[in-house]
């Protein structure tokens, strides 16, 4: 099983700024799902969250699912990295307890 088809090439798609189609031949939906997310983990790209992907036939007969991908907007990156470094530094800022155990 192997991802079989994608339009646009992923390049395009970045360079224009929308989605992409990806075409698994997996055997079922669950695979698919986690065949296309790995293969969009190696490209920098994310699979939109659809439970079920899209099935459809090729004219030879063959059973592919398909998922839309996308890159992920710089901002949404950003203020991902922004909100880990707010947690850490709220982390950081907390009191320290007492060891468990300890008597007065």
């Amino acid at each position: 099983m192997a991802i079989v088809q994608v339009h646009p090439a992923p390049d395009e798609a970045i360079r224009l700024d929308i989605p992409l189609f990806v075409d698994s031949d997996a055997g079922t939906n669950a695979q698919a799902i986690l065949e296309v997310d790995l293969w969009c983990e190696e490209r920098g790209l994310v699979r939109a969250r659809e439970s079920y992907l899209r099935t459809l036939r090729t004219p030879e007969g063959v059973l592919l699912r398909r998922a839309i991908c996308y890159q992920p907007p710089v901002a949404m990156e950003r203020q991902a990295a922004e909100d880990f470094a707010n947690i850490k530094r709220h982390v950081a800022a907390m009191p320290e307890t007492a060891p468990l155990g300890e008597d007065e």
